[in-house]
């Protein structure tokens, strides 16, 4: 598989192996950074102070923290604050006295207040998929995920603090990061084709038609899609890599 190679040749090759070991560098340096995650953005922790953890960041382009102070084994005092948009103080008092469910089994009890006003009472299981429960035991719907309406090119349209927020803050959420080594993998895959066919391209070409005709040679047709294919397929690859860089798994 000796080929000589042009200075395009030469040129593709070498972006194509800066692109894999600079996404790799990145993708390693952004699972050093975890977060917690908050609308589409990780916010990062800190712990200014014994039993107080506060998460910051930068969610739609919106300052927000998220400040959390564990008062007793039972209770965790949770307060929202996204700058122009609400400052809300949640109290969330779990695990209390179990209660009987309608499945036959027991959930540890759980009361959540916002801002003083009684936000849900009843029990919860974290094993359960369902999860929460009424004080009499029987599923309690809604108010777990927020519910947006209309039509509004503001993303805090309609945006409200809930009870599984809450809870998932006081319990202390699980730290993330952004990148996907599965998705940077895959694309290294596709990147060492490319590379095969812009280090091989006259060899590529025929074990691609060796079984289907006889001495075949490339038309100046291919020949032309195939330095087109240079150009494009590297644009697409640092798309994919990008894509797989601000995943969050």
């Amino acid at each position: 598989m000796d080929e000589t190679r042009t200075r395009f040749q030469k040129i593709v090759l070498l972006i194509l192996a800066g692109m894999a070991v600079l996404f790799g560098v990145l993708t390693a340096v952004s699972h050093a950074h975890r977060g917690a995650y908050f609308e589409e953005a990780l916010l990062r922790p800190e712990s200014p102070a014994r039993n107080v953890t506060v998460y910051t960041g930068k969610a739609h382009g919106t300052p927000v923290s998220v400040t959390v102070t564990r008062e007793s084994d039972t209770r965790a005092t949770v307060e929202f604050s996204i700058e122009g948009v609400l400052d809300d103080v949640c109290a969330v008092d779990y695990p209390l006295a179990p209660i009987r469910t309608e499945r036959g089994a027991t959930a540890d009890g759980i009361r959540i207040t916002k801002n003083g006003k009684l936000l849900f009472e009843g029990g919860y299981d974290p094993e359960d998929f369902h999860g929460w429960y009424k004080p009499d035991g029987t599923r309690a719907e809604g108010g777990a995920v927020t519910i947006r309406g209309g039509i509004s090119s503001d993303p805090w349209y309609g945006f409200q603090i809930t009870r599984r927020t809450a809870l998932r803050f006081a319990r202390g959420p699980e730290l993330e990061s952004r990148g996907s080594w599965e998705m940077y993998f895959m694309m290294l895959v596709f990147t060492f084709f490319v590379a095969l066919d812009v280090a091989f391209p006259m060899t590529m070409f025929y074990l691609q038609h060796c079984c289907d005709v006889r001495d075949p040679e490339p038309s100046d047709f291919y020949l032309a899609c195939q330095k087109a294919g240079w150009v494009v397929l590297p644009l697409v690859l640092l798309i994919g890599y990008c894509y797989a860089l601000r995943m969050i798994p």
